[in-house]
């Protein structure tokens, strides 16, 4: 990427110069990007990267990463996207479809459709990621229909977004893409038959209009065999529950919750082997019966939470049910929670036996950070106590941690880069 820039800077500086800096960090970026970043600013971009001069354009051109994100929103000709995945040399692709149209203008619509068949088709065995858009259910049909046609059985991502609620079905979804798909993001959308090979479900904005039955999401998770991953962001359903779909092979767990109705699905499901638990919640009542609801057994080791402040003594009970919790992050919560927090950590620190590291979002004095550390170092000697020191500067922090090393208090400053504080 470098390389990229310098030889960019020797060869033609006055072209280089003669776009926004933020531009050319912005793209010289894109080849590190994940694969959900905003297609259409993604193309956007790239133009404009190659119209500054003939060397950008030639490099822009002999670098297939940078065609490996398309959006296919039917106002392009095929020639066009024929132009675009050619450049991509069969780098695996992640093609994002978008349709807003109505029956007025299915024809052409589908003539569209049929030579975009034809150009795509060649490049699906590699494609990583569709994502489809949708505005009614008249245009999901006509998606649906493509992915059909595409024979998109080897994609192992998929990504569906309903504009309006109770339009896109996963069985259709699931029904054009066989039953390999491994990871799955449905917002506003109702839920299918989920395929065995799926590792990862992300399920979003389920608005009351398009509420679950608990049967019906005990049937969906019920032939998730392989789920290790299961992302809960303002899922409400009806409350009429019964017995628990068991998911034996999930791990990790993140529950975002407004309301009370949306943690009733923790009802639903079972977790006997989960070992990782995020909990954002907006009310303190609802962390009560969220842990009530939730079977997440001794064996979490990893816990995140940002929440309202439960009671000191609610707080304790659940940690007690945690007996080898290894990791507590508390970051992005309300001050309140940070003190209970710290109550418990000061006053019942053998609930705690084999915790080795507890970070912290705000900033705390440096007294109640090392009594602590104290209270928690008597029990279990390998832990770690993190804290920030300043606020985020562009994509790095202060941090400080205590520890002890060879019996020795040690308390050390360093730079968190990205999340990522310190290596072990």
């Amino acid at each position: 990427m470098a390389a990229y820039k310098k030889k960019l800077y020797r060869s033609d500086p006055t072209g280089y110069d003669s776009i926004p800096n933020e531009l050319v960090h912005r793209i010289l970026s894109l080849l590190s990007e994940p694969f959900d970043l905003d297609p259409s600013s993604c193309m956007t971009d790239i133009h404009r990267l190659r119209s500054v001069c003939r060397l950008w354009r030639e490099i822009v051109h002999h670098t297939p990463l940078f065609f490996s994100k398309i959006l296919v929103d039917f106002k392009k000709r095929p020639e066009h996207i024929q132009d675009w995945v050619s450049r991509s040399r069969h780098t695996p692709l992640s093609i994002f479809f978008s349709l807003h149209c109505d029956e007025q203008r299915a024809a052409p619509t589908n003539r569209l459709m049929l030579d975009l068949i034809t150009v795509l088709t060649p490049y699906m065995p590699g494609c990583k990621k569709i994502s489809l858009h949708a505005n009614d259910a008249f245009a999901a049909n006509l998606l649906f229909d493509v992915l059909m046609q595409l024979n998109a059985g080897s994609v192992p991502a998929i990504h569906v977004v309903a504009d309006d609620d109770d339009i896109l079905h996963l069985p259709r979804v699931l029904t054009a893409t066989t039953a390999t798909v491994r990871h799955i993001v449905a917002e506003g959308c109702a839920l299918g038959v989920l395929p065995s090979s799926l590792t990862f479900l992300k399920l979003v904005d389920i608005a009351p209009s398009v509420e679950l039955a608990a049967t019906e999401i005990r049937n969906a998770l019920s032939g998730a065999l392989s789920l290790q991953d299961l992302v809960l962001q303002r899922v409400t359903i009806q409350y009429d529950i019964g017995p628990r779909v068991v998911l034996s092979s999930l791990t990790a767990l993140d529950v975002s919750a407004s309301t009370c109705e949306e943690v009733l699905i923790l009802k639903v499901i079972d977790m006997p082997e989960l070992l990782q638990l995020v909990l954002r919640l907006d009310e303190s009542l609802i962390f009560g019966l969220a842990t009530e609801s939730l079977s997440h057994g001794p064996k979490v080791q990893i816990l995140a939470l940002e929440m309202e402040s439960p009671s000191l003594d609610r707080t304790r009970t659940f940690f007690r049910t945690l007996p080898r919790l290894r990791q507590l992050s508390v970051g992005r919560s309300s001050e309140q929670l940070e003190t209970t927090i710290g109550m418990v950590l000061l006053t019942s620190a053998d609930v705690f036996p084999l915790i080795e590291r507890v970070e912290f979002g705000d900033e705390l004095d440096d007294e109640l950070l090392a009594s602590m550390f104290g209270a928690l170092a008597a029990r279990s000697p390998q832990v770690k106590l993190i804290s920030p020191i300043s606020d985020w500067q562009g994509d790095q922090r202060q941090m400080q941690r205590m520890f002890l090393r060879d019996g020795q208090v040690v308390k050390e400053h360093r730079c968190a880069a990205n999340g990522d504080f310190w290596d072990n």
